[in-house]
């Protein structure tokens, strides 16, 4: 790998909504890296690989880190108003519309009981569908990824939730469906940059750990932003 580009690509893991999350901090880890995220709270394969499509021009002799997601999600590029008035009736899910990199809405379905997902996911798609789904998208991002001369790692979701769940993390892993900052550098630090050629400062992790411990995290923080930034600005 001789590029200063990492693509990162995961769902509500990756996506920073509720604190800054493991792609974040990666890149307050790597300063001299930049770090370009495709994630999407819920988000399926089908989202993240056209994603991953639409980047194959800027990719090469990068590194590659996608946790994939749960297999049976459903992804729809909204194409018409149908669609919007079925998404804006979803309960949960309505307000989960997302741009792709060209500018294409998309609705991130994740776990919706609309009436219209369960058809999909009951008559037209189902489970063994969607795995031979999944091993195809995984086919072709190893492929694509091989001949860009890109340095690949693979993870999933539920990988970096087992790790959440450690005893270790009893008392700050707090209790939203992700886990906290500390549990997202961890396991950066612990379980994916061990797999990858990137060797991160001792000094600069020591610091950062020390200002994530050091912060009260609260989910969904209307300051979570500046207090992101002010703990990357003292870094």
């Amino acid at each position: 790998m001789n590029s200063n580009k990492i693509f990162t690509f995961g769902d509500g893991f990756a996506t920073g909504h509720l604190w800054p999350e493991w792609p974040q901090i990666l890149q307050a880890l790597l300063p001299d890296y930049q770090v370009i995220n495709t994630a999407g709270i819920g988000a399926g394969c089908e989202f993240l690989v056209s994603g991953f499509v639409d980047q194959v021009n800027n990719m090469q002799n990068s590194l590659i880190i996608f946790q994939w997601p749960d297999h049976q999600r459903f992804d729809k590029m909204i194409e018409d108003k149908h669609w919007r008035q079925i998404i804006k009736n979803d309960p949960v899910y309505h307000f989960n519309i997302v741009l792709d990199s060209q500018h294409q809405p998309w609705w991130l379905s994740s776990a919706s009981t609309a009436a219209e997902v369960q058809l999909y996911h009951g008559q037209y798609v189902q489970t063994r569908q969607h795995k031979n789904r999944h091993r195809v998208y995984q086919t072709l991002v190893n492929h694509t990824a091989s001949s860009l001369n890109c340095n690949i790692f693979h993870t999933t979701t539920q990988d970096e939730d087992n790790f959440s769940r450690e005893n270790r993390f009893a008392t700050t892993r707090q209790a939203e469906v992700q886990p906290s900052p500390f549990v997202h550098l961890l396991w950066l630090v612990e379980r994916v940059l061990p797999q990858v050629a990137i060797v991160v400062s001792t000094a600069r992790y020591n610091r950062l750990e020390q200002l994530i411990n050091q912060t009260h995290w609260v989910p969904y923080d209307c300051d979570r932003t500046e207090i992101w930034k002010n703990i990357c600005s003292r870094l």
